[in-house]
């Protein structure tokens, strides 16, 4: 128990003796409430206090409390400890920089609850601090701005620019000078030049808003010829927005019509602008002054219990492009070189830029995008003109010989639905051919609805309609196969019998669509594929796709649907092929698995390009092309050559008789022989039925066919 005591004995003790060492330290004449160094401008502020205080003879003392990176929430935790600090530990004087109005309004209450003075810094007083507070050691606002708007009149007539137009871009509007620097900038400028925007910009980071306004004003084509910034940092970002699109103002260099004139004030942004003439000019402002004048008014103030001066400004001289390495600035009996007073970098750092695509209407203006190739396209557009030359020339011969009697058995009405989704279909490589380098937003949306809704409808127009002709030749053959035990009767399958494979294919691609369109479309979008450190955009590409987590699932759907209704097509031929001669089941066959391959290739293809955008042009265009090629090549050209060199009606002659065969040689057609056999000139000239009534009757006598021998356009009997 004892050791435990001491313990607690000594640590009292030590407390006590804390607390007495704490409450006996004199509190400092001038007390500093500034941002800390971690920036060129608030640095400067530091060096100027640090090196009045060693030169000042008096043996004052100085205290600096800093608040961070103008952190609001530490400036009212400083402000509200200087508060509740007791009246008897208050310094003799504060210099106080204000970050925003509620600082500003903190320091209010610091005043009237312990009545030190206090020497404002950097931001101008409004109304109640110049009747309550000591005194003010900052910048000029106004004089600033109108140097500006003197020099920007200068730039004009020296570019020979008339009735130039020229943007305003300032601090925030809560910010005190913004009306002040506003108002003298108009007033000095001259009247021939129209401010056609005057934006103040938004908080936090005004380089990076002035980067954005940039990118919105040229989006909206609003034309200017010269920007004033009031601060060079916020002119930086303005700069890099114009320079990306290179429009920054040289003279010599890019000096054309639509080049912008730059022109900024506070000498914070960088040297190499002005030093290569990307920068018409600045003015000189000096944080250093900004502390020494503050310490020369404490001073003051501690020494004689007022001031001569409350309001005194530190000098904002024009710095022109080829004036600044020579200048000196007197202040305070003494010169100082104008290089030095600044807080600019000396060579241009880029950290502003595009973060976010939906910044502006399109990206790719503004950052390096990922392109297909224009030779591509044009390949492209060649697939394009060869389909439709095979698909025109097809449709004029199957018109002129749609009375041949190979195209009446190979049902002319399909042949045409088959070339007309053929057309439908490859036509969605005109709009798969397009990107933001030629086409608007709004136009590119419309593009990526259309590819998919041509691709996918003409596709299935095309598939569906072979379905439909082969089910229909199943129908009319299912009781002729071999092994059946008797001949089937005479069956009649009209086109409207198997139009439900069209119409049904048709409309559930079109809910499909529907839903997909209504819940995600399909739209341009610009994806980001590389990023710095900043998060600035450095390489984009754009292209056809849908948000959301699940919008994958719509195409999945549909191309699991495509690639079934072609199985079963395939399994129809197959089914068929005793009958090919009818059916066109072994092309139908080939035709078909052409398409599965195609579309099972594709698809994956497609799913692992990622960002390459030019692997996945190439593999859609060649899949829609391709694919349709093969239907008209394989479906609807053998069948038009025959009739181009008058064979469409062969076998004519050669035919004398029409056989009936018995039921246990099941698999012939009355007339033709083995189906299996003969050739497609007699299946010309012969109607393919059998009747119950002939199943066991002798052969009837020969006779010549008729016109009634042959199938109708639109029906198989």
């Amino acid at each position: 128990m004892i050791p435990v005591l001491l313990f607690f004995l000594l640590v009292a003790a030590t407390t006590a003796q804390t607390t007495s060492t704490n409450s006996s330290k004199s509190p400092p004449d001038i007390l500093f409430i500034v941002p800390d160094r971690s920036t060129p401008y608030p640095n400067g502020l530091h060096n100027g206090i640090l090196t009045s205080a060693y030169n000042y003879d008096a043996d004052y003392s100085v205290e600096v409390i800093d608040y961070g990176n103008y952190d609001q929430a530490k400036s009212f935790a400083v402000l509200n400890a200087a508060i509740d600090t007791p009246t008897e530990q208050q310094p003799k004087v504060y210099c106080i920089w204000p970050m925003d109005v509620e600082s500003k309004r903190l320091a209010g209450k610091l005043f009237e609850t312990h009545r030190v003075p206090i020497v404002q810094i950097n931001q101008l007083p409004d109304d109640w601090e110049l009747d309550h507070l000591v005194g003010y050691a900052g910048p000029k606002d106004a004089e600033r701005a109108g140097n500006a708007g003197i020099m920007m009149g200068d730039a004009m007539k020296e570019r020979g620019v008339e009735n130039a137009k020229v943007i305003a871009l300032g601090y925030p509007a809560s910010y005190g000078g913004y009306p002040l620097s506003i108002e003298a900038f108009r007033n000095s400028i001259d009247p021939s030049i129209d401010i056609v925007k005057e934006i103040p910009l938004a908080p936090p980071d005004l380089r990076q808003s002035a980067y954005i306004e940039i990118v919105n004003l040229i989006d909206n084509n609003m034309e200017f010829n010269g920007l004033y910034a009031m601060d060079d940092a916020i002119l930086l970002g303005a700069y890099e927005a114009l320079n990306d699109r290179g429009r920054v103002y040289v003279k010599g260099g890019n000096d054309g019509p639509d080049a912008v004139t730059l022109v900024g004030t506070v000498c914070n942004g960088a040297r190499e602008l002005l030093e290569n003439g990307k920068q018409y000019g600045t003015t000189i402002q000096a944080p250093f002054l900004e502390a020494t004048l503050a310490f020369d008014q404490a001073m003051e103030y501690i020494e004689t219990g007022k001031l001569n001066e409350t309001i005194r400004f530190t000098p904002n001289p024009i710095a022109r492009g080829d004036s600044w390495d020579g200048m000196v600035v007197d202040f305070l009996g003494k010169a100082y070189a104008a290089d030095s007073l600044c807080t600019w970098n000396q060579y241009h750092e880029r950290i502003n830029g595009l973060m976010d695509t939906f910044d502006t209407q399109n990206a790719c203006d503004w950052v390096d995008c990922l392109f297909i190739p224009e030779g591509l396209f044009i390949a492209g557009y060649a697939m394009v003109g060869i389909n439709y030359l095979l698909i025109l020339v097809g449709s004029i011969l199957l018109f002129i010989h749609r009375k041949k009697k190979i195209i009446l058995l190979a049902q002319p009405f399909f042949l045409s639905l088959i070339l007309l989704g053929s057309a439908v279909d490859t036509t969605s490589i005109i709009f798969m051919s397009r990107d933001s380098r030629n086409y608007t937003r709004r136009e590119l949306d419309n593009g990526c609805a259309a590819f998919v809704w041509l691709l996918t409808l003409g596709q299935m127009l095309t598939t569906a309609t072979l379905v439909a002709k082969i089910y229909r030749v199943k129908r009319v053959t299912s009781q002729m196969r071999p092994g059946a035990t008797n001949i089937a009767k005479k069956t009649k399958v009209t086109t409207k019998d198997v139009a439900g494979f069209i119409v049904g294919g048709l409309l559930i691609d079109i809910v499909i669509l529907a839903v997909w369109f209504g819940t995600a479309p399909f739209k341009w979008t610009t994806q980001v594929t590389s990023q710095d450190f900043n998060g600035i955009i450095l390489q984009a590409v754009g292209q056809c796709s849908s948000e959301g987590s699940n919008a994958w699932v719509y195409p999945m759907v549909i191309v699991i649907l495509h690639l079934l209704l072609l199985v079963y097509a395939n399994v129809l031929a197959y089914q068929t092929r005793a009958f090919h001669i009818i059916s066109d089941s072994k092309m139908a066959a080939v035709c078909v698995f052409n398409s599965i391959q195609l579309l099972n290739i594709a698809t994956i293809i497609v799913a692992m390009s990622g960002d390459n955008v030019s692997i996945a042009y190439i593999i859609k265009a060649c899949y829609a092309f391709l694919n349709n090629f093969g239907v008209i090549a394989l479906m609807i050209l053998p069948k038009l050559y025959q009739c181009y060199y008058n064979k469409g009606d062969d076998g004519h002659s050669r035919l004398a008789t029409t056989v009936v065969q018995p039921s246990h040689q099941a698999g012939y057609i009355s007339g033709l022989g083995n189906v299996s056999h003969i050739d497609r000139a007699t299946l010309c000239n012969n109607r393919a039925s059998v009747s119950d009534s002939e199943a066991n009757a002798s052969p009837p006598p020969s006779r010549r066919p008729t016109e009634s021998d042959i199938p109708e356009e639109n029906e198989v009997e």
